[in-house]
């Protein structure tokens, strides 16, 4: 292996290792008492951006994690913040679209098969009261974005590194180039889920991840991943009966 790819196989090894043992901390009973659990979303968003910025000479738009100049990465960016997102708004309204054309196909046939596997709740009730509201920002916010920030921004594209994937594959080779990275970052995502609890739904989030990870490689981003990952967390809650 020559010394760029086990370098890059050596930040994903270092970073996660440090990322997952923190969420482990912070998973545990003495971190829950004083409410540290909230802090693991952050933990994530950290981790994606001290990663990236660590490598010295890259870029947050080649992992995918720029969203359109709010994270502008080494190469800079000369607008304001405010003016950064307000012009992310478009890209973030045609990835949303990207998005809901995916969860219009994939959640209705997850919804048929969900009751042969899950107890079904008595009553479901979904309401845009102060309590959903909160729940859907803070599945966009706290836990989708900063979760595909890392792990299909960051941690993909480092592992497409470490395996010696061509940064300037083909557009239409690039799917069939990123299967084996898509699948690794899967795994580390159930991984990391697993560590919160070891439970059989934590560990199938490794399937959803797959689809996450497409999305990735399709739209040269995370924005349409982290939209169908947030709208999925929140319908499943609702089969839930949550």
């Amino acid at each position: 292996m020559d010394p760029q790819r086990r370098r890059a196989l050596r930040d994903v090894a270092l970073s996660f290792a440090v990322v997952n043992g923190l969420v482990f901390a912070l998973s545990r009973g003495p971190a829950q008492r004083y409410g540290l659990h909230d802090l693991i979303g952050a933990l994530f968003l950290v981790g994606a951006l001290v990663s990236v910025r660590r490598l010295g000479d890259d870029d947050t738009h080649r992992f995918g994690i720029a969203l359109g100049g709010v994270f502008p990465g080494a190469n800079g960016d000369s607008r304001s913040l405010v003016r950064a997102v307000i012009e992310s708004v478009p890209l973030a309204l045609r990835e949303l679209t990207v998005a809901l054309g995916v969860v219009a196909v994939v959640l209705p046939v997850y919804a048929f098969f969900w009751p042969y596997v899950n107890p079904v709740p008595p009553v479901r009730r979904f309401a845009l009261d102060a309590a959903h509201v909160k729940d859907i920002a803070t599945n966009l916010l706290a836990v989708a974005l900063t979760e595909e920030m890392y792990f299909r921004g960051w941690a993909q594209t480092r592992i497409a590194d470490a395996l010696g994937v061509p940064r300037d594959e083909p557009a239409r080779k690039k799917l069939r180039a990123m299967a084996a990275p898509i699948v690794i970052a899967s795994a580390l995502f159930a991984i990391t889920h697993v560590t919160v609890a070891v439970t059989a739904p934590r560990a199938a989030v490794f399937f959803p991840g797959l689809l996450f990870g497409v999305l990735r490689v399709w739209r040269g981003g995370v924005g349409a991943a982290v939209f169908v990952h947030a709208i999925s967390n929140v319908f499943e809650a609702w089969l839930e009966g949550r």
